[in-house]
C-alpha cells in the first residue's frame, strides 16, 4: 500500500508537530509566534522580554524538544524583530550517539 502526502497533509503535521511543542513549554510559547523555515530553522518571535530570558534559562530542554519533536536542526530567539540568540539542535543529537556508544 502506497502512503502519499499532500501538501494539505504536510502543512497539517507540521502545524502538529508544533503545538505539541508548544505544550511543554505551555507558560513561555503561549505568547510567541513560531516559525519553520524549509532549512529547518525554528523561529521563536516573543513578544516580552520575560520570555525571552524564560528560554534562554530553559535552552538546553527546549533545543532538545525542538530537534526531537519538530525535527530541526536550528532554534532561534527573536525579540523586537532581532535576533536575540540562535543554537544548533544537533549538538543533542551528537552527544546522545556519543553516550549511547559508550554504553554499547
Amino acid at each position: 500500500m502506497l502512503l502519499e502526502l499532500t501538501t494539505e497533509d504536510l502543512l497539517l503535521l507540521e502545524k502538529q508537530r508544533l503545538e505539541r511543542f508548544r505544550c511543554f513549554f505551555s507558560n513561555t510559547l503561549l505568547f510567541c509566534f513560531l516559525h519553520l523555515d524549509q532549512k529547518s530553522k525554528l523561529s521563536i518571535h516573543c513578544s516580552e522580554p520575560w520570555i525571552v530570558d524564560q528560554l534562554l534559562s530553559d535552552l538546553d530542554q527546549l533545543s532538545r524538544y525542538a530537534y526531537l519533536i519538530v525535527g530541526v536542526y536550528r532554534v532561534s530567539i527573536y525579540f523586537a524583530q532581532e535576533e536575540i540568540y540562535t543554537t544548533c539542535t544537533s549538538t543533542f543529537f551528537k552527544r546522545a550517539q556519543r553516550i549511547r556508544r559508550s554504553h554499547a
